[in-house]
């Protein structure tokens, strides 16, 4: 079996970070109630008899419903939100084939999903971008394979291409391309939904 890259364990590890985090903060949220509900099933079951019970599953209840309001709030924040997506303009195939083509082989040398599809920015700055992304052009992907599928979308700042050769902008765009791999992990794709 291969040992995955550096990059590769990197994301992944950054990626069970944040699944541990929403882990905890769930559990968190969730202590209060369960106090409250065994206090409550102490009491109606007659295990848990007496004046200082009541009084501690009286504020076990009352520390356990704002606790749920909140955690409810946050959720309902979260599930609503939408990704910031950057402005960008996305390019066709047909308008830059070499481009299209120059990713693909970079794709292909370094065995990892091409882009779903390529958008230019202003900025000195290129990355990936996960887009619930549908192209209305041809896909990066050669038709009949299955490369591509649900990778995301590459961003190029549009100043790269005016000053850089092919061979400057095949190093730089290499490392992020690499990225593409990583990202179809199912850890790293639970991470960032």
């Amino acid at each position: 079996m291969a040992v995955p890259e550096t990059g590769a364990r990197s994301a992944r590890d950054h990626a069970l970070a944040v699944l541990r985090v929403r882990g905890a903060a769930l559990g968190a949220a969730l202590l209060p109630a369960a106090a409250a509900v065994v206090l409550l099933a102490g009491g109606a079951t007659g295990h848990l008899r007496g004046d200082g019970w009541d009084a501690l599953r009286w504020t076990a209840a009352a520390v356990a419903v704002p606790v749920l309001a909140a955690a409810a709030g946050v959720a309902a924040v979260i599930a609503r939100a939408r990704p910031a997506v950057s402005p960008t303009v996305q390019i066709e195939e047909s308008a830059a084939p070499d481009l299209y083509r120059l990713i693909r082989d970079l794709a292909d040398r370094l065995d990892v999903p091409a882009p779903s599809a390529i958008a230019l920015t202003p900025d000195c700055d290129s990355w990936l971008e996960d887009r619930a992304h549908t192209t209305r052009g041809r896909r990066l992907p050669r038709p009949g394979t299955a490369r591509g599928a649900g990778a995301p979308v590459l961003v190029v700042g549009s100043p790269f291409l005016w000053w850089m050769r092919v061979a400057e902008l095949r190093a730089l765009l290499a490392p992020i391309v690499a990225g593409t791999g990583p990202s179809a992990h199912p850890d790293i794709a639970a991470a960032r939904r």
